[in-house]
């Protein structure tokens, strides 16, 4: 009986293991989707923001965070600091946090899973140390995947608004608007990350700093290749005399030509992926389940199949 109760146990666990993987790879396909809904120019509703439960809970811990920050960024305990740096910029300070802010944010969760580990082995649950441990991982490395993901979005959002943005721009120039003034009144019209990276620009150029400089910051803060083509494509032009409206437009068309082919590939590569996701995990998992749930019925319950002499 032992050795059912082992069988059962591990059956549970592989396929609880399965039917997780697949939703993940099922939630990773949704996100997709609504990606290449993004690049093929469909924008949701804009709705009325609201604070949500998340902000509410976020606010103290980042408060709690800016406190700690000193010993946060002492104690980075093996993490990269100027990679955490880079995705800040990236991200465009997600919360207002600095580098100091956001180490600290880690190691106040960091303290939080260690709270909440401790209680969870002081109540006697079980695998208590594991859940001590993961707790206290998950305080450390759960705002580096969030920032991670939150500069992934963000440049991509970036990379999404370029077409529309430089061809708004071009007509500006058309127009006879100078090349900053046309970007002021674009950036005033569109919102989101490209709207105000451009905006700082905007600033520098006009606190004194050399436009060249400004450039090289914007491609600095971003990872998006549209955006570092658009700023090699202005340099280039200024120094050799093309027209910067020219420059505009033809950016703009070749970004919304590559927009399409890519969107068109990740389409074409969403089915398979799918489909092998369903046919190796989801599907093996609810075969498990039925056919172990017959099992142990049968073992259990052999009066219902007629099995009880011959499992005596």
């Amino acid at each position: 009986m032992k050795l059912v109760g082992f069988f059962s146990i591990v059956m549970i666990a592989l396929i609880l293991i399965m039917l997780f993987t697949g939703f993940v790879y099922l939630f990773l396909y949704i996100a997709k989707r609504e990606n290449l809904l993004l690049a093929q120019g469909y924008n949701p509703k804009k709705k009325r923001k609201k604070v949500s439960l998340r902000q509410r809970i976020m606010v103290p811990i980042i408060k709690w965070g800016i406190k700690a920050g000193p010993v946060g960024i002492k104690y980075p305990f093996f993490a990269n600091v100027e990679k955490h740096d880079k995705m800040l910029k990236e991200a465009g300070n997600p919360l207002g946090m600095d580098l100091q802010s956001f180490y600290g944010v880690r190691f106040v969760l960091a303290l939080i899973g260690l709270g909440f580990g401790s209680i969870y082995s002081f109540l006697g649950m079980p695998f208590a140390l594991q859940v001590l441990l993961i707790s206290i991982l998950g305080g450390f490395a759960g705002p580096s995947a969030w920032l991670y993901f939150k500069a992934k979005n963000r440049q991509e959002t970036i990379s999404v608004m370029m077409p529309d943005f430089l061809d708004t721009v071009s007509v500006t120039l058309h127009a006879g608007v100078s090349l900053d003034g046309a970007l002021k009144q674009v950036t005033k019209q569109f919102e989101g990350p490209l709207s105000e990276e451009i905006d700082r620009f905007n600033k520098e150029v006009e606190l004194g700093v050399p436009r060249l400089s400004a450039y090289e910051n914007i491609t600095e803060r971003n990872s998006s290749k549209e955006l570092h083509t658009l700023v090699n494509a202005l340099i280039q032009g200024s120094a050799l005399g093309v027209p910067v409206s020219r420059t505009f437009k033809l950016q703009a068309d070749d970004l919304r030509a590559n927009r399409g082919f890519i969107a068109k590939e990740k389409a074409a590569k969403a089915s398979p992926q799918i489909t092998l996701v369903t046919t190796f995990f989801v599907a093996p998992a609810v075969f498990g389940l039925i056919i172990g749930l017959l099992v142990l019925n049968i073992i259990y319950n052999p009066e219902a199949f007629g099995l009880e002499s011959f499992l005596r």
